[in-house]
């Protein structure tokens, strides 16, 4: 089964019930306040007269009124020291300084004695608060404008006072601001002086560090390297090379002997010895000695001039030019002096077995070796020392640096601070704020206070307001239902009948019965009108409970009355005395110890033979009458199980109305139980006992156990019905085995000591005409 999409949401369900609870108690408390209109009209009537006493009595006062322009300055007229205020707030800072007590005393002291009628009564000590409570500043929004108002007994001394602030308030922020400016100006100076010592003595510090490290002043941007640092990194690419040229003569001096150990030929070797050691040294251990290869080394750089020479000359002259010629004869002669050099000393070389060479090599590598690791580890040790200088000139390179730049902080401090004093010198004399009087105060001979409809109308509001909090008050204390109206309301269901107090007869059984005695009296019309009511509801109300919130609401009166009623139109109906714990139906028709109910629920067999033996007749030929018979522990149970359903179908083929009288609801649940299986459930009320809480609970038990309530009947209506107060209320309902407890609830009620109320009046005194209407519709 799918849920239905039209179905209101919880969330709002809820919403409109508050909105309607609320709705009701607005209406409510309207109607309250509507019918004890006098009770609020009198507290406003005395309200008013005490406010025109008041404006009788009230002395006079006077005010007057001064308007001041204050204009905060532009950003380049005011020292920039402090950060500005914001519009707002600086006039709030005004609005209190012009009733601050320096301010106001100043006044006073300037305030001529003529003019201090408002002082006459009060202590000096007490002056400043008696004017500051008597003057009010004012801040006009989005404006610059002030007002500043201050009420006397007395015009002119109500204008004086004002001036005598105005004047006193315009000093005391000049003064402040000069004293302050002053004050600003020398912290200034002395915090100048102490940044001009710390800065000689960083500025000394910097320069002693710099003589004491050998610092060169070089730009940080010119790229030039200091020179330890510098010597440092040579050192390290000289190492750098002395490591390979080692490297490359150990390599050369392995391949040697290599070659040595293999057996090799080692001319195939001198390439690469000759790179390794040098030709010259080749040479000289050769033995070709040192002149010829410098002679060597002078023809070869002869025959390379004469070759760029030739390569000169040779676009500008011809072959035949005779300094071609010599340079060509010149370049032969060169190149076959060093062929024939070179053809002997390979010559020489092949002479040289390979004994002697072999020796010659590797003693030559291995020396250059030994040299080669002398050097390098010569420029280890001295860039060793000298990485160890860099790094001690890097840290003091860094230290300068961090000297360097407190001078350079201190200095800007210096630079800031020289540029607030001279603003400070320049300024010291203008405000931060100009004040200007644009409303002079002048007498004002029209008093402000007391004023004749302030003083009448606020008295009429608030005896208004009072009036109905009293109303409200009262309505609280009270409790009570005060109108069939507000009880219909609350309750949710309606009024059906309003039976006023009825007079004992002081009869037993039927003539205990006000009904049966007939006549048109008006407390009898009630219950036509409950039957006329219940007839034209549209619903069948043929099987019905009676039943009332709390014990001696008269619920046993209503339901013998009603009975009567029904069988006097012709109807046959039967009551059955539901109540088996205090049997008031029972006592009341004089059946007591006779078999009932409670016989008929505990005994098996079929229910309609049973009833006929427990069936009472009646004096009136169309009413009988079930007793509730001996009492039971568990009435609960008994009406909950299949006999009494076996009763009411019984009952329904047999009687046109079947009354019910059951327990008060608050009281047991039988009510509940018996509920469930008629058509409805009539409660009855009774106004001048019953407690709005307790009978708006009952209704909400029937309502819960899903019972349909027809409505309520108003029962015993007084005079002071809709309007008594102070009627407290027993609820006394026990179920003890004292035979006490069966006498009749019609007899035992408490009789209110009242007469019949006019509004529940008018509406029970129509009823008959109503009961009528049924009547003949009814008969035709």
């Amino acid at each position: 089964m799918h849920a239905s999409y039209n179905a209101t949401p919880p969330a709002l369900v809820e919403d409109s019930e508050s909105t309607l609870d609320a709705v009701r108690g607005v209406v409510r408390f309207l109607q309250l306040l509507q019918r004890r209109i006098h009770v609020v009209g009198a507290i406003a009537l005395a309200a008013f007269a005490i406010g025109l006493v008041y404006f009788l009595l009230a002395p006079r006062e006077y005010e007057s009124t001064a308007k001041l322009m204050i204009r905060q300055q532009a950003p380049d007229q005011v020292s920039s020291i402090s950060e500005q205020s914001s519009s707002d707030t600086i006039m709030a800072s005004q609005r209190e300084l012009v009733r601050s007590a320096k301010v106001v005393q100043a006044a006073i002291d300037a305030l001529p004695a003529e003019y201090r009628v408002d002082l006459i009564n009060a202590p000096p000590r007490d002056w400043v608060d008696e004017i500051a409570d008597r003057l009010h500043a004012t801040a006009i929004r989005k404006t610059e404008h002030m007002e500043v108002r201050y009420r006397s007994a007395d015009p002119e001394a109500a204008s004086a006072v004002v001036a005598a602030v105005i004047d006193s308030y315009i000093r005391f922020v000049e003064k402040s601001h000069r004293n302050g400016a002053a004050d600003v100006l020398e912290a200034l100076k002395g915090e100048r002086d102490q940044l001009n010592r710390k800065l000689s003595d960083k500025q000394q510090s910097l320069q002693t560090f710099r003589q004491r490290i050998g610092h060169l002043a070089m730009q940080p941007d010119s790229g030039v390297v200091e020179p330890i640092i510098s010597r440092a990194l040579m050192l390290n690419e000289s190492v750098m090379r002395a490591q390979e040229k080692r490297l490359e003569l150990e390599a050369s001096l392995a391949t040697v002997q290599q070659a040595i150990a293999n057996g090799e030929d080692l001319r195939r070797h001198l390439a690469l010895i000759e790179e390794a050691v040098g030709q010259q040294m080749l040479l000289a251990a050769l033995g070709l000695g040192k002149e010829d290869a410098e002679l060597l080394v002078k023809q070869q750089q002869s025959l390379l001039e004469a070759e760029g020479e030739l390569r000169r000359i040779s676009p500008y002259l011809g072959p035949g030019h005779p300094k071609t010629i010599a340079l060509t004869k010149q370049i032969a002669a060169t190149r076959q002096y060093l062929a024939s050099y070179h053809a002997n000393a390979g010559q020489k070389f092949d002479a040289m077995g390979s004994g002697e060479l072999a020796p010659l090599l590797q003693n030559m590598l291995a020396q250059s070796v030994t040299q080669a690791r002398t050097r390098e580890h010569q420029l280890l040790v001295s860039f060793e020392q000298a990485r160890a200088q860099a790094v001690r000139q890097s840290g003091d390179l860094a230290q300068l640096q961090m000297l360097e730049r407190e001078v350079a902080r201190i200095e800007k401090q210096h630079d800031v601070l020289f540029e607030k004093i001279a603003a400070v010198d320049i300024h010291q004399v203008q405000a931060p704020i100009r004040v200007l009087t644009v409303q002079d105060p002048l007498p004002n001979e029209a008093p402000v206070s007391p004023k004749l409809h302030v003083a009448l109308g606020g008295a009429t509001v608030l005896g208004l307001i009072l009036g109905a909090m009293v109303v409200y008050v009262q309505d609280l204390l009270d409790d009570r239902f005060g109108s069939p109206e507000e009880m219909a309301s609350q309750l949710g269901v309606p009024v059906l009948s309003l039976v006023r107090t009825l007079e004992t007869t002081g009869g037993v059984g039927l003539d205990a019965v006000q009904m049966h005695h007939g006549g048109d009296d008006a407390e009898l019309e009630a219950f036509r009108t409950l039957r006329t009511a219940l007839a034209l509801s549209g619903d069948a109300s043929d099987r019905l409970v009676i039943s009332s919130a709390e014990p001696s609401d008269g619920k046993t009166t209503v339901s013998a009355n009603l009975a009567v009623s029904f069988a006097q139109v012709g109807k046959r109906t039967l009551v059955i005395d539901a109540d088996m714990r205090r049997p008031g139906m029972t006592t009341l028709m004089n059946l007591k110890g006779q078999p009932g109910l409670t016989d008929l629920l505990l005994a098996e067999g079929s229910v309609s033979q049973l009833a006929e033996q427990v069936l009472h007749k009646t004096a009136i030929e169309r009413l009988d009458i079930i007793s509730a018979g001996p009492r039971r522990p568990d009435p609960a149970e008994l009406l909950a199980g299949p006999n009494f359903a076996d009763l009411l179908a019984w009952a329904d083929g047999r009687y046109d109305q079947v009354l019910i009288d059951c327990p008060p609801v608050l009281a047991v649940s039988d009510a509940q139980i018996v509920g469930r299986l008629v058509d409805g459930v009539i409660l009855v009320v009774s106004p001048e006992k019953n407690h709005r809480r307790l009978v708006s609970r009952a209704c909400e038990s029937f309502v819960a156990a899903s019972v349909n309530l027809f409505g309520v009947v108003a029962n015993r209506i007084s005079e002071k019905t809709g309007s008594g107060y102070g009627y407290g209320y027993g609820y006394g309902y026990s179920y003890g085995v004292d035979e006490q407890d069966d006498e009749v609830i019609a007899h035992e009620s408490d009789q209110p000591s009242a007469v019949i109320a006019a509004d529940w009046n008018e509406l029970a005194g129509g009823a008959k005409l109503a009961d009528d209407f049924g009547e003949q519709q009814r008969a035709a």
